[in-house]
């Protein structure tokens, strides 16, 4: 029997590729067009899903509430059932070569915009085997990183596997 975690998500991210990494990301020209995850979502079983940091309620409040935010920030269950929440929210941002860091924080008086940082843009909630062949076979077929996101094996998010600027993601 073939079991999967209640949010089985593939998920493609923001940043753009750097000279060591010849995958296609959302910032580059070989990114999918918008017919072409068209295609991708009449062949799932879920629509497909567009996560967002999950401190953005707290900067745009018709996202979300962040009050529920707040209250679940710090618990491991609830950031699971988030698309676009790790384990530890650190492994949210992303620091660029040059030391910069984009991410999305909780705190808001800091000053600093909400943005995307490592979590992916556009993701399949996969929940049957056909779903993760056809998500599996898009990342193939348009050269993009695959990476597990898991909501059923802690070890793999504390070793920060599961969210990385220009990967796929399948949770």
């Amino acid at each position: 029997m073939f079991l999967l975690s209640p949010l089985l998500t593939i998920a493609l991210s923001l940043t753009s590729v750097s000279a060591h990494n010849c995958r296609c990301t959302s910032a580059s020209k070989c990114w999918p067009s918008d017919s072409e995850f068209k295609a991708l979502a009449s062949k799932v079983s879920q629509p497909l899903i567009r996560p967002v940091p999950p401190a953005t309620p707290c900067y745009d409040s018709t996202t979300g509430n962040c009050t529920e935010v707040i209250a679940g920030w710090s618990n491991d269950v609830w950031r699971s059932d988030q698309p676009g929440a790790a384990v530890f929210s650190n492994h949210e941002t992303y620091t660029f070569s040059n030391g910069t860091i984009q991410g999305c924080y909780l705190n808001t008086t800091l000053g600093i915009p909400c943005e995307q940082g490592s979590v992916p843009v556009i993701g399949v909630d996969a929940r049957t085997t056909e779903d993760i062949q056809e998500a599996v076979g898009f990342a193939r077929k348009h050269n993009l990183r695959l990476v597990i996101k898991n909501t059923g094996c802690v070890n793999h998010l504390f070793l920060h596997s599961s969210f990385h600027p220009g990967f796929a993601n399948v949770d």
